[in-house]
């Protein structure tokens, strides 16, 4: 699900821009750019927890992407597997509030269901409609 994202100041969109932040909850704000940015890296999570159910592990995060560029019409969030043979093990559509705004941001459950297995390393590319990749990130799926 989408959220509204706060207003980033041009710096704190900077100091991201092409980079996937995976956090618990929404991106904390600090008391200027530089303390922002500080709370930000300290908030990232490079492990995700899952959770056990029915249909296997599931995880569930937040994400804020600040894409290397505007005036995505679609974008859809791949994750990529680890391991040498680099397979795409899962694709998420991510809806777009705002095909302007630096920094998308929102929640996404996502399990074993969908391709995932518990314990691995993932790439994740966030792939506008034209193919390419304009932010990525990368995690341990616990």
């Amino acid at each position: 699900a989408a959220t509204a994202a706060a207003k980033r100041s041009d710096a704190v969109v900077a100091a991201f821009r092409g980079k996937i932040v995976l956090t618990r909850g929404a991106l904390p704000t600090g008391a200027n750019d530089k303390d922002t940015i500080a709370k930000i890296k300290a908030a990232q999570l490079t492990e995700l927890a899952g959770t056990p159910g029915d249909e296997g592990q599931t995880w569930t995060f937040h994400y804020a992407a600040f894409p290397k560029k505007t005036g995505n019409v679609a974008l859809k969030l791949q994750f990529i597997s680890g391991e040498l043979d680099g397979r795409m093990a899962a694709e998420s559509s991510l809806p777009i509030l705002d095909v302007d705004s630096p920094v998308l941001e929102g929640s996404l459950t996502i399990g074993e269901s969908r391709g995932l297995t518990r314990d691995k390393a993932y790439q994740l590319r966030l792939v506008n409609d034209k193919g390419e990749v304009v932010a990525k990130a990368s995690a341990i799926f616990k």
